[in-house]
């Protein structure tokens, strides 16, 4: 008896460990579509958020919260793997694209106190709807892929990962002027399409037809025009539809976009029509970046061989972006909390795959760099070489 008992004893002491010794958990929210129309977009950002947490607490988790006399009591990321910063857990939904269920989540997120930031929601509709939820809760929320200089509002902390729509209408401008083109601008009234409008006439340039998808004669005022470049700013699906009826209609013309022509229903709506089509982003795919091999082995790792798209990089950035600023946190206050995590958003710069990666005062990443894109045979989007940040040749 007197041996079992040490035994068990002994278990107990190990399964304890001493006070202090068990690592204490933070949450970040991720709210994406995972189902509907652009489950795709939830499913290339999740392994993305996955793999950059499983980093990370591999490495010993995030932040040594202060001894006494104010400094961290070991080195950053866990003292060298030992295993005494915060673990950091992932707290996921999905939105399904729709506004509603977009603003539901947030509330969802709010809810629980552990959860001290948030990373979504891919759509501008879907961000725009939740901001509210978030602005009442005091929840930083860095968004990888939305444009609309209008956000945030209502007190909402937003972090773009990635320049305003001005940047990328300005890209779209100098590409075209450059060659003396007339231009039409298809848009279903998108970020994008308001920020060309008001670009152009700051350039004094002039765009003849701004035409919406849904009006029932848009093909009409886009050929009548002579236009032999047409922009267009509307959801993949949509886009794939007006390439393919000016193909149809025999328009020889070029076909421009932003970042919504680089996702694949662009290409499975629009068929043959995509080729040629050019578009730009501030979000590559990952095989064309300079020195990403592995990420992406890791990356097909957790997604079970699924090759990454354009959003899982800035997915992916944007995880270790609110890991660092968690860092920053926990090292100068003990402990983690929403407000000093949005503080802290604005001291942290982080040097990754996309470029060295700080917010403005806006809360914008501006000087992300642009890259454009040409959709190639069979519509693989091909890399441009030659192109500057702003988008000139």
């Amino acid at each position: 008896m007197g041996l079992a008992l040490c035994l068990i004893l002994l278990a107990v002491l190990v399964s304890c460990r001493f006070p202090g010794a068990v690592r204490p958990a933070v949450k970040i929210g991720l709210v994406a579509p995972f189902e509907g129309r652009y489950r795709y977009v939830g499913y290339d950002v999740i392994y993305a958020v996955r793999l950059a947490l499983r980093e990370a607490n591999a490495a010993g988790g995030v932040g040594i919260p202060p001894v006494e006399g104010g400094q961290s009591g070991l080195p950053p990321w866990g003292g060298g793997g030992g295993g005494w910063g915060y673990s950091v857990e992932l707290v996921a939904y999905d939105d399904g694209a729709d506004p509603a269920m977009a603003a539901e989540q947030a509330r969802k997120l709010a809810a629980d106190p552990e959860v001290v930031a948030a990373i979504g929601h891919f759509r501008e509709e879907t961000t725009s709807a939740a901001l509210s939820a978030y602005a009442e809760a005091g929840i930083p929320l860095v968004a990888p892929a939305v444009l609309d200089r209008a956000l945030p509002w209502g007190g909402a902390e937003v972090w773009r990962l990635g320049p305003a729509d001005g940047a990328l209408a300005h890209a779209l401008l100098c590409h075209v002027n450059k060659r003396g083109h007339v231009i039409a601008l298809v848009s279903d009234g998108g970020p994008l399409g308001a920020a060309l409008v008001e670009a152009a006439t700051q350039q004094r340039m002039r765009i003849p037809v701004v035409a919406s998808p849904d009006s029932a004669d848009w093909l009409g005022e886009v050929l009548a025009s002579s236009a032999d470049v047409v922009i267009c700013d509307a959801s993949p699906v949509m886009a794939g539809e007006v390439a393919s009826a000016l193909r149809a209609a025999g328009w020889e013309g070029v076909f421009l976009g932003g970042p919504e022509l680089a996702a694949p229903d662009f290409v499975a709506v629009a068929g043959e029509a995509a080729e040629e089509a050019f578009f730009v982003t501030p979000w590559p795919f990952p095989v064309d970046i300079p020195g990403s091999a592995d990420f992406l082995a890791a990356y097909q790792e957790v997604s079970g061989g699924v090759p990454p798209g354009p959003l899982a990089l800035p997915a992916y950035e944007a995880t270790w972006v609110l890991l660092e600023a968690l860092e920053r946190d926990i090292v100068a206050h003990g402990a983690p909390t929403r407000g000093g995590v949005a503080a802290a958003l604005l001291a942290t710069g982080r040097d990754g795959l996309l470029g060295h990666i700080i917010f403005d005062a806006g809360c914008n990443w501006g000087d992300a760099p642009l890259y454009w894109y040409r959709v190639g045979a069979g519509g693989v989007p091909v890399l441009v070489p030659g192109q500057t940040p702003a988008g000139g040749e």
